[in-house]
């Protein structure tokens, strides 16, 4: 079993190098004018993410939220940063959310598209900035999903990015959870309408799903232990065909989960008479889970590829690694190169950008900590042969100890809240 496990660090180290080449002829998008995503750190990897999400289902504050509790290290081994203007708008938005005297930030407004480009860095050599990798952040208009009047050509771009994207972020309003649950009849429609219109755009490609149940503050009440009121909203979720339909025909190759998320914390609003939200005069904003949606991107993408490989081939391809002879072996290195490209191939076409850290992504996100860690020690016993620098060293065990850090996010997640990751029941 150890020479398989090893046999398999080999097998993805190899597969990540002949990968370098292959993802460095991939196709360039067209942006639209106005919203280009900054040019620093091209040399990354970069993972195009597009949020979908009605007007009001707190979009802006997720994004602000998510922001404000990433852009310090906090306890964490990275932090992320911005384009300054990016930065001054986030804040801006957090600091009115914030204020019990004022409203909440400006929804985005229909044919309003913002993209921001967020660079998750770490410490490196000499205490200096190490960016590991980008996350280019599309936040479309809420009014795409639910105005029959809007669509036309921001519609076709909007389908146009989610089939160039490598992850999706559905956003559901808990405020309408809350009204459903009850007994509004005027919520069950909406959520309806919600749930399909999301799920019909994300059924167009096989990409990872996180959705996120936004305002999850409202939702404390129905029951003490929170992963007990998340099987109880997953349940009603379940109720939409739709959404089952996602679930159940692609969950089994495809990342799906359900995400809570108060971007404000259980504090900080309440329900007035009228039934909105509003803000506590005594509230404090502590969001909870807000970093979650972003952590999971890059996790997620790395085991989606890994689930397009048929597991029984690989794994017959895997048992040849220990074979009498060195040329069985090297044919069975290739072979195995193959499945995962050919795999990436059919998940991202040519999309996912090429970059010289994409071995560390092996490293740090290959599932089994024993097959991590043989493909740490491939990498040193290589670095040490090709008289690679001590300070080149420390960089690449300081990436790939953020992206361990980024799976153990996940892992802790789901240990948490099972009901979080949705498999194919109905």
């Amino acid at each position: 079993m150890a020479g398989v496990f090893i046999g398999a660090a080999m097998a993805v180290v190899v597969a990540v190098i002949i990968a370098l080449r292959w993802w460095a002829h991939r196709s360039i998008r067209a942006v639209k004018p106005g919203a280009s995503p900054a040019p620093a750190h091209t040399e990354l990897p970069t993972f195009d993410v597009v949020a979908l999400g009605t007007r009001g289902s707190g979009k802006t504050m997720l994004l602000a939220s998510m922001y404000s509790q990433l852009q310090t290290r906090s306890g964490r081994g990275y932090y992320v940063t911005a384009p300054f203007d990016q930065v001054v708008r986030l804040n801006q938005w957090f600091g009115e959310a914030a204020d019990p005297q004022a409203g909440w930030p400006r929804a985005t407004s229909t044919g309003e598209t913002r993209l921001f480009s967020f660079t998750v860095h770490t410490e490196g050599a000499y205490a200096r900035p190490l960016p590991v990798l980008n996350i280019n952040y599309l936040d479309y208009a809420g009014g795409l999903l639910t105005d029959p009047e809007a669509g036309g050509p921001d519609l076709d771009e909007l389908c146009a990015r989610i089939d160039s994207a490598h992850a999706l972020i559905g956003i559901i309003d808990g405020f309408w959870i809350r009204r459903l649950i009850d007994g509004d009849l005027l919520a069950k429609t909406r959520m309806q309408q919600i749930v399909t219109t999301m799920v019909h755009l994300m059924l167009r490609v096989d990409r990872p799903v996180t959705f996120v149940i936004t305002k999850w503050d409202l939702l404390q009440d129905i029951a003490v232990d929170e992963d007990e009121r998340l099987s109880f909203v997953r349940k009603h979720l379940m109720y939409n065909q739709n959404f089952r339909d996602l679930v159940s025909a692609h969950a089994s190759h495809r990342v799906v989960r359900l995400v809570p998320v108060s971007s404000v914390g259980p504090d900080f609003t309440s329900l007035d008479q009228a039934g909105l939200v509003v803000k506590r005069p005594d509230g404090e904003l502590r969001p909870t889970n807000a970093d979650l949606p972003f952590a999971a991107v890059v996790p997620d993408v790395w085991d989606q590829i890994e689930q397009q490989v048929g597991q029984t081939e690989l794994a017959a391809v895997l048992d040849r690694l220990n074979g009498p002879t060195a040329k069985g072996r090297a044919a069975a290195l290739s072979e195995v190169t193959e499945m995962l490209s050919q795999a990436a191939g059919r998940l991202f076409g040519m999309v996912l950008p090429a970059a010289g850290t994409i071995i560390d992504l092996a490293a740090g996100l290959y599932r089994g900590p024993s097959v991590g860690e043989q493909v740490s020690e491939v990498l040193a016993e290589r670095s040490t042969r090709d008289g690679v620098t001590q300070e080149l060293q420390f960089n690449r065990i300081a990436r790939i100890r953020v992206l361990r850090e980024l799976r153990s996010r996940v892992d802790v997640l789901e240990g948490r809240l099972p009901s979080s990751r949705l498999g194919a029941e109905v």
